[in-house]
This record gives C-alpha cells, sequence and structure tokens, in this order.
C-alpha cells in the first residue's frame, strides 16, 4: 500500500476509516493528513460527505492527535487487550465536545446536518464512534487487519460470519486470490 495508489480508504466504521489516514512512526509511510485541506477533503469524501468544512493547522494537529488514540485503542481491541488509560482519556475529551447537529428538513423528510459545520463536532463525532466501538464486546470482536502482505489496514468485518479476512474483498481479496491461483498454476 503506498501513497500513489491510494487516497481515502473507509473500511467499515468512521473511527477507523480515520485512524488509517496515516500517523506516526511505523504509519508515517501511509500519512495522508499533511495539510488542513487533507483533512477538508476526507471530511468531504469521508462517511459524512461534508464538502464545505474549513479546517486550519491547529484542528489538524489536534485531528492527529485524535487520529492517534483511536489507532492504539483500535490495535488494544485487535490484540483483545484492555486500551490504555491515556488514550481512552484522550477520546473522552474529543467526544465531550458538543457533537454535530441534525435536523428534520420539511421538504426531504431526511435529516441533515445543520451548517456551519465546525471540525471540534466532527471530532467529536469520530470519538464517539471510537468509544461505541471499544464498548460493545460484539463490535470490538470483528476489528480485523487486512491479511494481505502488502496491506496494513485494520477494518470492521461487519460480514454476516465474521470471517472476512481482508480490508476490501475487491481489492485486498481479488489480489490475494490472483495470487493464490497464480501459485496454483505454477505448481502444475
Amino acid at each position: 500500500m503506498t501513497h500513489s495508489n491510494l487516497r481515502w480508504r473507509f473500511v467499515g466504521r468512521p473511527c477507523l476509516d480515520f485512524a488509517m489516514t496515516g500517523g506516526r512512526g511505523e504509519w508515517a509511510r501511509f500519512e495522508r493528513l499533511s495539510r488542513p485541506a487533507d483533512l477538508r477533503d476526507w471530511f468531504a469524501q469521508g462517511p459524512l460527505q461534508l464538502r464545505d468544512v474549513c479546517v486550519d493547522a491547529d484542528e489538524l494537529r489536534a485531528a492527529c492527535d485524535l487520529r492517534e488514540a483511536i489507532q492504539r485503542i483500535a490495535f488494544a481491541l485487535l490484540a483483545r487487550q484492555r486500551p490504555a488509560p491515556e488514550h481512552v482519556a484522550v477520546i473522552n475529551t474529543f467526544a465531550a465536545a458538543p457533537p454535530l447537529v441534525r435536523a428534520l428538513d420539511p421538504t426531504t423528510q431526511m435529516l441533515q446536518i445543520t451548517r456551519p459545520v465546525r471540525v471540534e463536532a466532527l471530532l467529536s463525532e469520530l470519538a464517539r464512534d471510537a468509544l461505541a466501538l471499544a464498548a460493545d464486546p460484539d463490535a470490538r470482536d470483528r476489528v480485523r487487519q487486512c491479511e494481505s502482505p502488502d496491506c496494513a489496514l485494520l477494518f470492521f468485518d461487519d460480514s454476516r460470519p465474521g470471517k472476512r479476512r481482508w480490508c476490501s474483498p475487491g481489492r485486498c481479496g481479488d489480489r490475494a486470490r490472483a495470487r493464490a491461483y497464480r501459485a496454483r498454476k505454477a505448481s502444475r
């Protein structure tokens, strides 16, 4: 998985989608949030598809702090370990911020997010999703890491049997099946 072939990946849970946008250390090679405009683009193309979000450098730094805490908690869940209290505290702090405000549109009868949208509220939504994931025993048992040798993404396994092996059956799954097919052909 390289920066050139991967812009945004959505892996089944907003908090995990966000956590898999890069980071520090070994995750730096996958970094997707280098500039405030990158975070704005993620909000536009991500689960909420909000195209009019203004992001500044301080908000980007805060988002990266939240992302790291979500990553740490997600890896703890993957290892069936209790998340570290300091990472939980970071997520709790972000979750305490006012959430997005939704209102019923009288014309469409659909829920709409009221404007203007504040980055703090979007980060609160992501933090709340991470808390919900960590607090739900069934959900936390469905956090997986892609088994493809060239992918390290965590994803939420929403398949009925809970046995999904790849972040994307159409990307990593297809590649794995193609490798297995070529190996079988070569061994004949």
